[in-house]
C-alpha cells in the first residue's frame, strides 16, 4: 500500500487522522475504528519496499505470526492488541489508544525516582515483559518511552514495532542495528557472519536493568556525544558507580553484565525486585546529581543543595509524603521509609475512647469496647453486598480482618448499613459505628468537613460510569451530546463536581446513596441513563446487571484511595487501624498478603484482572 496518509482507510475499516509518532518501523497512526466507532492507534510493522517482493512476503509472514502472538498475550501490564490486519504489503497492529504519559514524561519531570517507586515500576515491566516472552516474542525496545501509566498507576509496555520471534531473522533493512543505542545490549553490537548473536530474552532483560539505573540514578549509564561513543561505552564500559540505588544496585549491577548468559533471568529478577518492594528500608528522594557537562543542564544550586521539582502524585503507587526518619550514607541524602505499623513511639497520651489517661500503659480499643461497629453498604457486589441480615465482600471481610487485629472475635463484630449521605453521621452518632469501609474517599478536605480521620488507603479506585445497555454511549462525550440524558450520582460524593467538570451539571441528577441511582437507571420510565461511580463498582454493578447495563472504560479523572473511616477524635483507634492495615498488606512466609487473598477471592472476578498489588499507606 502507497500514499499513506491521513484519511487512509486500512482493511475497509480502520481510517488514520492524524500521526502520534514515529516508532523504530515507521509511523503510528491515531485511528478510527469505523465498525466501532472508537478511536485506536495503529502502527505499520514492516518497511514497505525495502527489499524484494520475496523477501517482503516471507517478513510478512513473520510479522503476522508476531502480531497475533502479541494480540493473544492479554497482560494487564501489556498493551492491548486489538485486531491485526494485512493489507497489501503491510501487516498492521491495532492496539488501544493511550492517552498516558510515558516513564520519560515522569523522569523528564522528577529527573529520579525513590528506590521503592523505582521498583514497583519495574517489577510491572518486568511482569509484562515475561508474558511477552512466554508468547515466544522478544521486544527489543524496552526503555522510559516504551512504558506507560493508566491512570491507577499500573505501568504498561508496549511498542511492539521491532520485536522479533526467538530465532528470527531481523524484520528490517540489512546490517541496520535496530533499537535504541543506549538501552541495546552489548551482544548485539558485535553481530558478525560467524557470531550473529542474536537477541534474546537476556537483551530485554538487559535494556530494563538500563531502565532501572536511569530511574534511581537520574541518568543512563552508559552516555556519549555521538552514537559510536555510546555503542562503546555500552561494549566496553563498566556499569558506573551508583549513588542512589541503595537495595536495588545488586540486581542492576546483575542485569547489566556484559556476557547475557551472567545474567539472571526473569524469575530470579522477579524474586529480587519483590523483596526490595516488601523489605527496602531506604528511600532515595531526588538529591544531587551527579556532574554533568553543561549541555544537559544546569549545576546544581549554591550551596551544593539540588534543585528538585515539585512532585506530582499522579499514580497509585507514589510512597509517602512524610518521611520518618533521617540518615546520612555515604555521603548522599537517604530518608528512612515504610508503611507505619501502629507500633512507633510518640505521644500515647489519651486521645478520645481507646485509650487511658495519666502516665498509665494505653489501653486498646477492644479494652474499652465490647462490640466493634462497622458501617457497610448494601449493594456494592464485589465490594460489599447485604443478603438478608448478612454482609459479604471483600469491604465486609477487610473489616473482619482489621476487627481480629484489634482484637474482636467475630461474634463481637457488628455490621450496619449506611450510605455515602450519611455514614459521617453515623461515626458521630452514639453506638451507631465505630469504623466505616463504604467505599469511602480520602480527602483532605473531606475529613476536615466531614470531622473524619481516614486509615489506608486499601484499595484505588478509577473514574467509572453506568450506563444502559440500549444507550449509544461509548464515552462521556455522548453524554454532553444528549441534553436528555441524566447523570446521576450520590450526594456528597466526589462524582458532584466532577460531573460539574465534565460538562454535565445541567444534566445531574443526585440521590442519598448510589444504590438509589442504581434503582432509576435500571428504571425505564426515568430519564437516567448513566450513574457516575467508582470503575471498582460500576464493573461490579454491571456484573450483576449485566442485560440491561455496560460498563464503560478509559474515564479520565485520577484515582480515589478508599480509606477506613472514623471519628476525628478517635486518634488512639485510628493508630490500631493502620497497624492492622499494615499487617493485612504485608506478605509472610512467602505467601501472598491476606489483602492480596481478599482481592482475589472477590474482586478479581468483577474486575476480571489479578491483584494490581497493596497500596501505600499514606494516611498512617
Amino acid at each position: 500500500m502507497t500514499g499513506i496518509g491521513p484519511d487512509t482507510v486500512i482493511a475497509d475499516r480502520y481510517r488514520l487522522q492524524r500521526q502520534l509518532g514515529r516508532g523504530g518501523m515507521g509511523v503510528v497512526w491515531e485511528a478510527l475504528d469505523t465498525r466501532l466507532d472508537r478511536k485506536v492507534a495503529v502502527k505499520g510493522l514492516l518497511y514497505p519496499g525495502a527489499v524484494t517482493p520475496a523477501t517482503q512476503g516471507q517478513w510478512v509472514n513473520r510479522a503476522r505470526r508476531e502480531a497475533q502472538a502479541i494480540a493473544r498475550i492479554g497482560h494487564q501490564n501489556v498493551v492491548a492488541v486489538h485486531d491485526v490486519i494485512e493489507d497489501g504489503d503491510q501487516v498492521w497492529i491495532v492496539m488501544e489508544l493511550l492517552n498516558s504519559r510515558s516513564l520519560a514524561d515522569l523522569l523528564r519531570e522528577q529527573q529520579q525516582l525513590s528506590v521503592p517507586h523505582a521498583a514497583r515500576i519495574g517489577l510491572q515491566v518486568l511482569r509484562g515483559l515475561t508474558a511477552v516472552h512466554e508468547a515466544g516474542v522478544l521486544h527489543r525496545d524496552v526503555k522510559p518511552h516504551n512504558i506507560l501509566f493508566r491512570p491507577d498507576g499500573r505501568a504498561l509496555l508496549m511498542d511492539f514495532g521491532i520485536s522479533t520471534f526467538e530465532g528470527a531473522v531481523q524484520v528490517t533493512r540489512s546490517h541496520e542495528i535496530i533499537g535504541t543505542p543506549h538501552y541495546l545490549a552489548p551482544e548485539l553490537l558485535s553481530r558478525t557472519a560467524a557470531q550473529p548473536h542474536p537477541a534474546t530474552a537476556a537483551s530485554d532483560l538487559w535494556a530494563l536493568g538500563v531502565t532501572l539505573y536511569e530511574m534511581v540514578e537520574g541518568r543512563r549509564p552508559f552516555d556519549g556525544s555521538t552514537g559510536y561513543e555510546v555503542l562503546i561505552a555500552v561494549r566496553e564500559s563498566p556499569v558506573p558507580a551508583m549513588q542512589y540505588a541503595g537495595p536495588l544496585a545488586p540486581l542492576v549491577e546483575r542485569l547489566l553484565r556484559k556476557d547475557p548468559l551472567q545474567r539472571p533471568d526473569a524469575a530470579a529478577a522477579e524474586r529480587m525486585l519483590q523483596a526490595v518492594t516488601r523489605d527496602v528500608a531506604l528511600d532515595t528522594p531526588a538529591g544531587p546529581r551527579p556532574p554533568e557537562p553543561a549541555r544537559q543542564g544546569p549545576p546544581p544550586a549554591a550551596g551544593g543543595r539540588p534543585q528538585v521539582r515539585a512532585r506530582r502524585r499522579r499514580d497509585r503507587w507514589a510512597v509517602p509524603v512524610a518521611v520518618l526518619c533521617t540518615a546520612l550514607l555515604a555521603g548522599g541524602a537517604w530518608y528512612v521509609w515504610g508503611q507505619q505499623d501502629g507500633t512507633g513511639t510518640g505521644d500515647d497520651r489519651a486521645h478520645g475512647k481507646g485509650t487511658t489517661g495519666g502516665s498509665g500503659a494505653a489501653s486498646t480499643f477492644s479494652d474499652t469496647h465490647q462490640v466493634l461497629r462497622i458501617g457497610v453498604k448494601q449493594d456494592q457486589p464485589g465490594l460489599s453486598v447485604q443478603d438478608g441480615s448478612t454482609f459479604k465482600g471483600f469491604e465486609v471481610d477487610l473489616g473482619k480482618e482489621i476487627a481480629r487485629h484489634l482484637g474482636f472475635d467475630e461474634d463481637q463484630v457488628r455490621f450496619v448499613r449506611v450510605n455515602s449521605g450519611n455514614r459521617s453521621d453515623y461515626l458521630k452518632a452514639a453506638d451507631r459505628a465505630d469504623i466505616v469501609l463504604a467505599s469511602y474517599s480520602i480527602n483532605d478536605e473531606r475529613e476536615k468537613k466531614d470531622g473524619v480521620v481516614f486509615a489506608g488507603p486499601y484499595y484505588q479506585a478509577l473514574k467509572g460510569l453506568l450506563v444502559r445497555k440500549n444507550r449509544p454511549y461509548n464515552d462521556v462525550s455522548d453524554l454532553r451530546n444528549d441534553p436528555s440524558a441524566k447523570v446521576c450520582t450520590a450526594r456528597k460524593s466526589v462524582y458532584e463536581t466532577w460531573i460539574r467538570n465534565e460538562g454535565l451539571a445541567g444534566q445531574q441528577v443526585l440521590r442519598p446513596g448510589f444504590e438509589d441511582c442504581v434503582k432509576a437507571l435500571l428504571d425505564p420510565a426515568t430519564p437516567v441513563y448513566a450513574v457516575a461511580t467508582d470503575d471498582v463498582i460500576v464493573a461490579g454493578l454491571a456484573d450483576k446487571y449485566s442485560d440491561k447495563t455496560k460498563a464503560l472504560d478509559n474515564i479520565e479523572g485520577g484515582t480515589e484511595g478508599y480509606g477506613v473511616a472514623m471519628d476525628a477524635n478517635e486518634a488512639g483507634l485510628h493508630k490500631e487501624v493502620c497497624g492492622a492495615l499494615a499487617s493485612i498488606m504485608k506478605p509472610a512466609g512467602g505467601k501472598p498478603s491476606a489483602w492480596a487473598v481478599l482481592y482475589g477471592r472477590h474482586l478479581e472476578p468483577v474486575m476480571r484482572q489479578p491483584s494490581p498489588g497493596e497500596p501505600v499507606l499514606t494516611k498512617c
